[in-house]
């Protein structure tokens, strides 16, 4: 895929005639798996509903899942793998992109945030409980507060 072309592409795949410069400031700029890896843009105005899962492994947010849904409430259901998971979102991201998308998305469209900040708090305890040493090596603090500190960062 030519990824250094002036042009966006949609969903990672298909091209697009639209360029970064184009977007408007309700987009916010982000690097997943989901997209390869590659830089995507998310529209974080107009959102429905949101919903988060956490894997709970030897890392903070790199197998944990943002999804967006601009049309409807999100469905949490068997999925096509016989897993509960959402199964009716536009977009989902994963990795470190989570919480700054998650402050856009406060800011930029009137749905509560509450409930997805609260999971990833059960995530954050989670995770400093059973992999401290890795937790103080990114955090450098036992009660770093992963918004605010995440805040600071962007």
């Amino acid at each position: 895929m030519d990824t250094n072309n002036e042009y966006l592409y949609s969903h990672g795949r298909y091209p697009t005639k639209i360029r970064k410069e184009d977007l408007t400031e309700d987009y916010i700029e982000f690097r997943s798996r989901v997209i390869w890896y590659m830089t995507g843009y998310v529209k974080t105005s107009g959102i429905v509903d949101i919903g988060y899962t956490s894997i709970k492994i030897n890392h903070l947010f790199k197998d944990d899942y943002l999804y967006i849904s601009y049309k409807e409430k999100l469905k949490f259901e068997k999925n096509k793998f016989e897993f509960c998971d959402y199964t009716n979102y536009d977009i989902c991201i994963c990795g470190n992109s989570i919480i700054p998308i998650l402050f856009a998305i406060e800011e930029n469209s009137k749905i509560d945030i509450n409930g997805v900040k609260e999971k990833i708090y059960e995530k954050v305890d989670w995770y400093k409980n059973h992999y401290k040493e890795d937790y103080l090596r990114q955090f450098d603090d036992e009660n770093v507060d992963i918004f605010e500190y995440y805040k600071k960062c962007y």
